[in-house]
């Protein structure tokens, strides 16, 4: 069996000439997908210094070498992995479902999606052991909707379709389809793949556009994969905002319907239709199922109702508690997951309850339809599925929030969401099957916490880290820590001290005398929308605006994600503009307003002009409000309390986590859980600031605006 490839130490698919510190990047990257299976490699690199770029370079190239040694008769490598398919023109059906770098399975047959069954609209259809009944037989198009017998083995928990499925495709194993096969296509996949991925959109995007500047773009098949929020093209369907609206209002296009958002209540009328009409010609099985999923709504609907002597609307309660407050702690969440996933019980429910309104309301008035969106119903089963999977983790792993609807308000903040708290569990189902995982950014020191938090069962020697410094030479950065005013007023940003009106009075007289001395663009952040808000609204009534704009065209972020390329090029407008020399003479570029984790402060090039001058107001920590963030400190700081319980112990009805208000549990989570806290607000600085320097060339004045800066800790 021949050995890996070496590390190659030439990349020519490299549109520029390389920096040494690329080049080095290049060869560890390469080097550790050699070393697979099961590598992990985390390579540090700061922003601006071509990290996007190396990596396809290396990967890709590693990728083609991987194929040419199969084409020439070298199947496997002695790292065990699969042979690579040559050439590019096969599809690939199965790249939403497999996320691993995996070999092919032998045999492996995919096939077209193919036409109902012609037994199923002919002959005698039998359900759940006896012939139609007579209101079926009436009604022939309502045969569709009806579920295939379901038999459960009740000792292990499985169950199996007895029977083919209406709608859906690929094999089947009866001899009936062995005629049909014949047609059908046999498809090899390729392996390995690559898959890059990222937090942002943004991110995801600049790979695209980076790939296409190389020679892989005509050599290798590329997909990228995002959500409709952000990569749905619907102008319209954008405006909507929401994630779930626009995965909804995306849904019903596609089926040329419209519909409201769907709650748990129209599942539940869903759910109790269907049994309903159904319930006399279903298998016992599908019957005990669904008054199983009746029975979990109904309580899920419940819990948020609001509880008048609960001080908080808010709870947040371990899976054990959440399942016994319920009195839904017997029932076998395994073997109704199993359920779920085995039958069509989500499209047959959502199906029927479309027609039904189609009958009540005529096809007319559908697109006015409020509850019965066949699309919007799919997606609130699969809310309820999603919810139902997580109460399957271990007692400790996760929490439940429940967001309790309180009289007065709206019914959207009711919600009942699982907070997933041992990332090493959902990250290992990345390392387990994967070939090489590799790690890469700006900012991913401290490396044992990456290391505890995420792959703690791996020694830091199991680990292959890279680092390097930035290209840039050091007298192109001015780091400066801004810890007073004009007046000599201490810059104080905390959270007690920033709402002061003296302390954002101080903040705008200090940016007039910035405005007046730096060219062309100006990128101040904030910690938070409310924030930036509210100190915009304070120098507008103040006139401090006014007079910045004298110097400078001022932009502010948009909440909406829709709105920030539009905002961007206005500003680089402006900025060229000035530099021209075009428009009003005493304007000398602008400045721009942005929000710390907001849609610029990550994957945004703010090179050159855009960004001569960086501007952090206070420190970005996250909000001592999010419950979410607190449950995860109290985690990793082993922060232990008497009301939490684990699988070990009995139950005693005080497991329900107590919402100690934000700062105390910091103050009494453990040393981990506080470094925790401050990296992700060292980690937000480095990102926003590096949004400035992007090549060799560039440079940029970073102002980190806070007294507490030119501390130590």
């Amino acid at each position: 069996m021949p050995p890996p490839p070496p590390p190659r130490q030439d990349f020519p698919a490299f549109p520029f000439a390389t920096y040494p510190i690329q080049t080095e990047f290049m060869s560890f990257l390469y080097s550790a997908l050699s070393s697979g299976p099961r590598a992990l490699a985390l390579l540090e690199s700061p922003t601006g210094t071509g990290k996007t770029l190396s990596i396809i370079c290396s990967a890709l190239q590693w990728l083609l070498d991987h194929r040419d040694a199969a084409s020439l008769g070298h199947p496997e490598r002695a790292n065990g992995s699969a042979p690579a398919a040559v050439g590019g023109e096969d599809d690939e059906p199965d790249w939403m479902r497999d996320f691993t770098l995996q070999p092919l399975p032998p045999k492996k047959d995919i096939r077209k999606k193919s036409e109902t069954h012609p037994s199923r609209r002919h002959g005698t259809k039998k359900v759940g052991g006896s012939e139609k009944s007579e209101g079926i037989r009436e009604n022939d198009d309502e045969e569709e909707f009806l579920l295939d017998e379901y038999e459960s083995d009740d000792g292990e928990g499985t169950g199996r379709q007895a029977g083919k499925r209406a709608h859906c495709g690929g094999a089947s194993s009866s001899s009936s389809s062995s005629s049909e096969s014949e047609d059908d296509e046999d498809e090899e996949e390729a392996t390995p793949k690559v898959y890059f991925t990222s937090r942002t959109h943004s991110q995801v995007s600049q790979f695209v556009g980076e790939l296409k500047r190389t020679n892989f773009s005509g050599k290798l098949r590329t997909v990228c994969l995002g959500s409709r929020k952000s990569l749905c093209i619907n102008t319209d369907v954008q405006k909507l905002g929401s994630a779930t609206r626009i995965n909804e209002r995306c849904l019903e296009l596609l089926k040329n319907k419209k519909s409201s958002k769907i709650k748990l209540r129209a599942v539940l009328s869903h759910l109790e239709a269907y049994l309903n009409r159904f319930q006399n010609v279903l298998g016992a099985g599908n019957r005990r199922y669904i008054q199983t999923l009746t029975v979990l709504t109904r309580s899920f609907l419940r819990c948020l109702i609001s509880n008048e002597d609960c001080s908080s609307a808010v709870t947040s309660m371990t899976i054990n508690k959440f399942l016994f407050s319920l009195d839904i702690d017997n029932i076998n969440i395994v073997k109704l997951c199993q359920y779920l996933k085995e039958s069509n019980i989500v499209h047959k429910v959502s199906g029927y309850a479309n027609k039904l309104f189609i009958t009540e309301n005529g096809v007319c008035n559908l697109n006015h339809g409020q509850q019965h969106g066949e699309g919007s119903s799919i997606t609130s089963f699969q809310a309820l599925t999603d919810l139902l999977r997580s109460l399957l983790y271990c007692n400790d792993d996760g929490r439940i929030i429940v967001a309790r609807h309180k009289p007065g308000g709206q019914p959207e903040d009711a919600y009942i969401k699982f907070v997933m708290l041992c990332a090493e569990k959902t990250f290992s189902e990345v390392t387990d099957d994967a070939h090489v995982v590799i790690m890469a950014g700006g900012t991913l020191q401290p490396i044992e916490e990456t290391r505890l938090r995420l792959f703690p069962g791996l020694l830091p020697s199991d680990i292959k880290f890279f680092s390097c410094n930035h290209i840039v030479p050091p007298e192109s950065i001015l780091p400066i820590a801004v810890t007073c005013g004009p007046s000599g007023k201490k810059f104080d940003f905390s959270h007690s001290s920033r709402s002061s009106l003296n302390m954002i009075e101080e903040l705008g007289r200090f940016l007039c005398n910035i405005v007046t001395i730096v060219p062309e663009g100006i990128v101040m952040f904030f910690s938070s929308y409310e924030y930036e808000k509210q100190v915009y609204d304070a120098w507008m009534a103040s006139g401090t605006i006014s007079k910045i704009s004298k110097k400078k065209h001022v932009f502010r972020e948009p909440r909406s994600s829709v709105d920030v390329e539009v905002i961007l090029n206005k500003y680089k407008e402006a900025i060229q503009s000035c530099s021209k020399g075009s428009g009003d003479t005493s304007v000398n570029g602008a400045l721009l307003l942005a929000v710390v984790g907001g849609k610029i402060s990550e994957g945004i090039n703010f090179s050159d002009g855009m960004g001569r001058c960086v501007l952090m107001v206070g420190l970005p920590y996250p909000s001592p409000d999010d419950i979410e963030l607190m449950e995860t400190i109290k985690h990793i700081g082993n922060y232990s309390t008497s009301s939490v319980i684990g699988d070990d112990k009995p139950f005693n009805g005080n497991d329900e986590c107590k919402l100690e208000p934000g700062f105390d549990v910091l103050r009494k989570s453990g040393k981990s859980g506080r470094e925790y806290y401050e990296n992700l607000c060292m980690k937000a600085v480095n990102q926003s600031i590096g949004r400035a320097i992007r090549h060799v060339n560039d440079y940029a004045a970073m102002l980190l605006v806070d007294s507490r800066y030119a501390h130590t800790s």
